[in-house]
């Protein structure tokens, strides 16, 4: 049954909405009892898309019925569930807070007011959240009456020590044993606390004793739990509705828990009906302005009911709060001025503008603020509050090359002299022969006076108000050129010139030589100013201090070249990996050390080491490149354009692209040839160079088949082995195959296609080796007509190889 409620429910609100809930006893009920959670959880999350809230759930189903363990269910499905559909609900997703829940529908989702101005106290209400019960864990208020449902808790401690767990009947009695039922409601805790001791010592004598007898027994009394009190919020609130809230709760907590009022429920005049008469008027304001709230607690089946506004005020611009305020009779612009805690700092504060509806159009109005208590303020006025112009007056202004500048009064300077003055003076910097003094006319700077701060006569020149003084600086207006240093220095670049400035000073600013520099042959380059053309000056040498045999002056734009010394030769560099006693690092000995060379520095080869399948992967871009490696970059680049333009799309073409995009070449090596000629195998070994890996693998005693075949395969290498052995391992050709175009790629990078004699009447297979890997590419598809975009592609492709070519210098 734990399921039962939960559903039917859900189904009934879902399928059938505005009808009655369906019965336990019904087609959804018995759905609801064969449910799993996972069902369940998705009918939550329709519940949600459909604007409910869990408390209105919740509420539902208990008036079904729903038991304890239902609901604690619901609650854990709804907390757990991910909402589908977003917008779920409005601002106040499930109206209720704090100090209680809702038990009635209400109303559902509730439209956030639409953006703008917002009436004042609206944002107290914007952050109301949903919870379950009231947690109010306050201390019991002294004024808080008792009533009944209240639990309170009598503890006696001293010669006798005893404590009463007591709940307040219907009746307002308490009642203990030995004791007639002591009427406590309506009482205050203090009250009460004396009413149960003086019945109490009836039964307890020591109650009565005097403070130092060793009889004395003490009373204490508290408040456990305070009874619950249902209240019904009516009028123009955003949920109206039957709430249950704790004894503890004001009037302000009830209208929290129902969101506040709405958009035009009143502030002002909340009406708390008790006994169906008026039993206090509210004005939330006095909250809201001063923090002040009469403290009146809520009793069960009060009524708190909001009418409408009857008027309110809009203030604008430049008031510390902004928005609709609303207005009692009578009230004044002095009122509205306290609510929105007065005008911002930099407004005019003397008047404020008025905008007013007077029968069928608005009329503009002045209001003196000194006049504020009296003006009395109609319904719809706009009041708008201005600030004051940033600019300032009777005051002038210096920039530039003095110490403190600024605006200063004109009250304290009246000339150039003494602006100066008061300024701090001007710094080493300024340019006194060309002052500016930028003068307004109409509130436009339409005047630029030249100003020579070294003549007198400008000095004693008055100033007037909105004047700008604009002291230029040496700096700011002086070129000296600049002289380059390039080539091997630690820091090259462009460098400010100075007056005498000499190459040793330029090479102090460009910090010195690199450790190939050559310092014996610096060039040194003067520009031509009258002929617009450089001319070759000196080469000059420096020791190891910086110091040149003849220290050159230099002049404007004037450049310094540091050539790299002929004489230094980096340490080359190679790597050697894989299956070698010693691998690691080696440098070249000399232009000519050959890949045999290598080996035997490297100590050998260890015992599972392939040497056929050596290969050396080296950059195109090298210095020196190898003619087998410029060879085999050629080719790549040739079937990648053939591949471009037949549209071919297997292993090798792939490969081939990556290698040729990424600069670099592998070059397949027989090791086994090259060991066994000790060296005499040119054609294996070949001249290394700067950046080659050279990788000596580990056998891979297996032969692997991919590609167009029925089902790709890796098969254990035997000699004699041949392709199409191989192809028949693997299932055979697909139907899609390419026979002929069937090629072996070799554990050292090598690749070897299929031969063919008389005109392709007979073919034969590349042998096979360890490692070796057959391709069979897939059939050709039927070649469209070039198009445009083709011929581009195959002109860039030609392109880029004629540049692979030129880099290579062939």
């Amino acid at each position: 049954m734990r399921y039962i409620y939960l559903l039917v429910f859900l189904l009934g609100t879902l399928t059938s909405q505005g009808q009655n809930l369906p019965r336990s006893g019904s087609k959804a009920a018995q759905m609801a009892r064969s449910a799993s959670t996972e069902q369940l959880s998705s009918y939550v999350s329709k519940a949600k898309a459909e604007g409910y809230s869990l408390l209105e759930v919740k509420n539902i189903i208990r008036a079904q019925g729903a038991s304890t363990s239902d609901l604690a269910l619901l609650e854990e499905l709804w907390n757990t569930t991910a909402t589908t559909t977003e917008n779920i609900t409005e601002n106040t997703e499930d109206l209720s807070s704090n100090f209680g829940m809702f038990v009635g529908q209400g109303e559902k989702a509730i439209k956030s007011e639409e953006k703008g101005a917002t009436r004042f106290g609206e944002n107290y209400f914007s952050y109301a959240k949903p919870l379950e019960t009231p947690e109010l864990y306050l201390a019991t208020p002294a004024d808080y009456q008792l009533g009944p449902g209240d639990e309170i808790l009598v503890e006696l401690y001293g010669a006798s020590e005893e404590s009463y767990p007591l709940q307040i009947s219907r009746q307002g009695t308490i009642k203990v044993e030995r004791l007639a039922p002591v009427y406590l409601s309506g009482l205050s805790i203090a009250s009460a606390e004396r009413r149960l001791e003086a019945r109490f010592s009836e039964i307890y004598t020591g109650l009565k004793a005097s403070s130092n007898d060793p009889s004395k027994v003490t009373l204490s009394l508290s408040l456990q739990k305070a009874r619950s009190v249902v209240v019904n919020i009516t009028g123009q609130v955003k949920a109206p509705g039957t709430y249950t809230l704790s004894g503890f709760s004001s009037a302000l907590n009830a209208l929290y828990a129902a969101g506040g009022p709405n958009k035009v429920g009143s502030y002002r005049k909340v009406r708390l009906l008790r006994g169906g008469k008026l039993f206090q008027e509210i004005d939330l304001y006095d909250f809201f302005v001063r923090g002040k709230l009469p403290m009146l607690y809520l009793q069960d089946q009060d009524v708190i009911q909001v009418p409408s506004f009857q008027a309110q005020v809009e203030l604008s611009g430049a008031f510390k709060t902004q928005g609709y305020f609303e207005l009692k009779d009578r009230e004044t612009l002095s009122d509205v001025l306290d609510f929105s805690g007065g005008f911002l700092s930099d407004a005019y504060k003397d008047r404020v503008f008025v905008n007013r509806v007077s029968g069928f159009k608005r009329t503009s109005y002045t209001l003196e603020t000194e006049s504020a208590s009296s003006e009395v303020l109609i319904d719809g006025d706009i009041i708008t509050a201005n600030t004051i112009r940033e600019d300032l007056e009777n005051s002038v202004t210096i920039e530039g090359e003095v110490y403190v500048p600024g605006t200063y009064s004109l009250t304290s300077v009246s000339s150039i002299k003494e602006l100066i003055e008061l300024s701090n003076g001007l710094t080493q910097d300024a340019l006194t022969s060309r002052a500016i003094l930028y003068r307004r006319d109409q509130g436009v700077e339409r005047q630029a006076l030249s100003i020579d701060l070294d003549n007198s006569d400008y000095l004693g020149l008055s100033l007037k108000s909105g004047d700008r003084l604009f002291i230029p600086s040496v700096v700011d207006i002086s070129d000296l050129g600049i002289i380059q240093v390039q080539g091997e220095v630690n820091n090259p670049g462009i460098f400010e010139f100075k007056d005498g400035m000499r190459l040793s000073d330029a090479l102090i600013q460009a910090e010195g030589l690199t450790a190939k520099a050559n310092g014996y042959e610096i060039t040194v380059y003067h520009s031509d100013m009258d002929r617009n053309t450089s001319s070759f000056v000196s080469v000059v040498s420096v020791d190891d201090q910086l110091e040149p045999s003849d220290n050159v002056p230099l002049a404007q734009n004037d450049l310094v070249v540091v050539r790299e010394d002929s004489a230094y030769r980096p340490i080359e560099q190679i790597r050697l990996e894989g299956y070698v006693i010693n691998k690691g690092t080696y440098a070249l000995k000399g232009s000519d050390y050959r890949l045999y060379d290598l080996l035997v520095d490297a100590g050998g080869f260890l015992e599972e080491a392939y040497l056929p399948g050596i290969s050396i992967t080296r950059k195109i871009s090298g210095n020196g490149t190898n003619s087998e490696a410029v060879e085999k970059a050629i080719q790549s680049g040739l079937e990648s354009i053939n591949d471009s333009i037949t549209g071919t799309d297997d292993a090798l073409s792939v490969s081939l692209a990556s290698k040729y995009l990424d600069d670099t070449v592998i070059i397949g090596i027989d090791g086994a040839s090259l060991i066994e000629s000790k060296g005499a195998d040119l054609k294996n070994n070949l001249v290394l160079q700067q950046g080659d890996v050279i990788t000596v693998p580990k056998l891979d005693n297996t032969v692997t088949i991919v590609g167009s075949v029925q089902q790709a395969s890796k098969i254990a290498y035997r000699s004699g082995l041949t392709v199409s052995r191989a192809l028949r391992s693997a299932g055979g050709y697909s139907d899609k195959a390419r026979k002929s175009k069937v090629y072996v790629v070799y554990q050292n990078g090598s690749i070897k296609s299929r031969g063919a004699f008389g005109f392709g009447l007979l073919r034969f297979d590349p042998k096979l080796e360890p490692g070796a890997t057959i391709v069979v590419p897939d059939q050709l598809q039927k070649p469209n007509p070039l198009t445009f975009g083709d011929v581009v592609g195959v002109t860039t492709s030609l392109t880029t190889l004629a540049l692979l070519i030129s880099r290579l210098g062939l």
